[in-house]
């Protein structure tokens, strides 16, 4: 995801820099843990490892544990210059835990970048902004973002672009009918062995 500083250059992004040999290292290590726990067989091991010794990126690192339950080594923070429109909020999450729950005000405009950890937006008694709708921009490498949202509000997640990463809308299974939409979440962003998830409030 690209974000504009003041200046007008363009952020750079995190999983597009070079790793270095401890993390090569570190993805070894996961790689041959995942294996002693029965989750990679000796084939899909040594292909993996390669991978990890070769990799020049996070990007490359990325893809070699989206289906195991760990993340990959994730890339140092870059700095994030302070909103200057006043309606844009940045979350940076590391490898912990990021929750929004009860009645806690949504920002027009969220930019959320999740490193290894998780987010959960639970819109079922949130303060919504005028206007009927709202954008998250979201930045997943080896973490989660998960929507949680009641009747009446919809989610549309076709900007996002994925990279070894998962989308999914439980959401629109369980929507009641005849209630009307009266508010929007744009979702946009990207996600790199990372998951992006919309469930709803009541759903059984």
């Amino acid at each position: 995801m690209s974000i504009e500083e003041p200046s007008g250059r363009a952020e750079r992004d995190p999983l597009l820099l070079r790793v270095s040999h401890a993390d090569r290292d570190r993805m070894v290590e996961i790689l041959r843990d995942a294996a002693a726990d029965g989750r990679l067989d000796i084939d899909e091991l040594e292909e993996r490892v390669e991978r990890a010794l070769t990799a020049r990126t996070f990007a490359d690192l990325a893809p070699l544990t989206e289906d195991l339950p760990v993340a990959a080594p994730a890339p140092p923070a870059v700095p994030v210059p302070a909103s200057t429109d006043g309606e844009v909020e940045r979350w940076q999450v590391h490898g912990e835990k990021l929750l929004r729950e009860g009645a806690w005000t949504v920002p027009r405009v969220v930019e959320i970048n999740v490193h290894g950890g998780s987010a959960r937006l639970d819109y079922t008694l949130a303060r919504l902004p005028e206007g009927g709708q709202s954008t998250l921009r979201v930045s997943t490498h080896g973490g989660s973002v998960r929507l949680t949202v009641p009747p009446g509000i919809a989610v549309d997640l076709s900007g996002i672009s994925t990279y070894g990463g998962r989308v999914r809308d439980n959401a629109s299974r369980h929507a009641v009918p005849g209630v009307a939409v009266t508010h929007v979440i744009t979702v946009t962003g990207s996600t790199h062995g990372g998951s992006v998830r919309v469930e709803a409030s009541d759903a059984k």
